[in-house]
């Protein structure tokens, strides 16, 4: 019996490569239906890191092949490049329109529940001068040490009302802070009054809305932690925060750690809810060393900055690292 094994060197590396292609080209496309399942909500974050994989397999793959195949390969390939270029783009500014004549900064950063550096994150958020900022994973001990840009030591001023004297505000005397899980809660610090009226936590449910009050103008804000989408619980935590933004009216700014990429269901779901698009371009906001030790500058994009239509943004940046494994987003924004 005549068995042909086909065991020569070729064909076993060819089919190693198509093993190879297979096992990343289901995840990549199943992202595209991130609306069907969570799971391949989660497979749409590494969208881009896929991707990079996929064209040098098939760029060999395509060697293999006669002229004939290896021409389909490489329209492949063309189309796998231009839609990198697309996805990879950089945020663009456009001009400011003549009637947004209010500035707004803004800081978007994940703390970091372990972060032993809080001195270093107080020191660059005052030299920020940013008028509100957002944060999560913000511990017990990390509230202590921001509630000090409250007030500033040891100083006083006088005042037309009873006690007439009392402390001098500080860098951010209006904060307000919101319990999530075990990582810390979500919180919004703001050189700018807070209008009380218009303010709601959902405790453990990663959302804190609070109005500020910025040259009399009424602005929302609200800070986001959700869950990683699939095997955590992330779409459930989605319906349940969703119907608060019904009762939100106006200039809108929503920013987290979402756990989701730009393109990802969730983000889309919330922006259909709070009637906000994610700001554009593509920001590498966390670099997982601790993670995967193995994989050196792994990043994704987890942290966004959601606005409404009476915004304009002139720009928006990653910043230096601040002792987390997220990097602070910092946006100046035209109303």
């Amino acid at each position: 019996m005549n068995l042909n094994l086909n065991l020569n060197p070729k064909n076993i590396i060819k089919k190693l490569l198509y093993t190879l292609l297979i096992a990343m080209a289901v995840p990549f496309l199943f992202g595209f239906l991130n609306f069907l399942h969570p799971l391949f909500d989660s497979f749409s974050h590494f969208r881009v890191h896929l991707l990079l994989m996929i064209l040098p397999t098939m760029l060999l793959l395509a060697f293999f092949h006669e002229v004939k195949n290896m021409l389909i390969f490489f329209l492949f390939i063309l189309l796998g490049i231009f839609y990198l270029y697309y996805i990879n783009q950089p945020f663009k500014a456009q001009p400011i329109t003549k009637n947004r004549t209010h500035k707004l900064k803004h800081i978007q950063f994940n703390l970091l529940f372990s972060n032993k550096k809080i001195d270093k994150v107080i020191s660059y958020l005052q030299e920020s001068s940013a008028d509100v900022i957002t944060l999560e994973e913000v511990t017990k001990a990390h509230q202590e040490a921001l509630s000090s840009m409250m007030y500033e030591d040891y100083s006083l001023e006088l005042s037309s009302k009873f006690p007439y004297v009392a402390r001098k505000q500080g860098a951010y005397p209006y904060q307000i802070y919101c319990p999530f899980q075990s990582v810390g809660s979500v919180a919004i610090l703001s050189k700018h009054p807070f209008n009380e009226e218009q303010s709601v936590c959902l405790k453990y449910q990663g959302l804190l809305w609070q109005q500020i009050l910025l040259d009399k103008k009424p602005i929302n804000i609200v800070a986001i932690h959700t869950y990683w989408p699939y095997p955590y619980t992330q779409p459930e935590q989605i319906e349940q925060i969703k119907p608060i933004f019904k009762h939100i009216k106006g200039s809108t700014l929503i920013a987290g750690d979402f756990n989701a990429v730009a393109w990802s269901h969730t983000i889309k779901e919330i922006e259909k809810a709070s009637h906000t698009k994610v700001v554009e371009g593509l920001r590498w906001t966390i670099e997982l060393k601790k993670q995967l030790p193995l994989i050196p500058h792994f990043k994704l994009s987890l942290d966004h900055v959601l606005l409404s239509k009476e915004f304009q943004v002139k720009s928006i940046f990653v910043d230096k690292e601040l002792g987390s494994d997220h990097l602070p987003v910092v946006s100046e924004i035209w109303y």
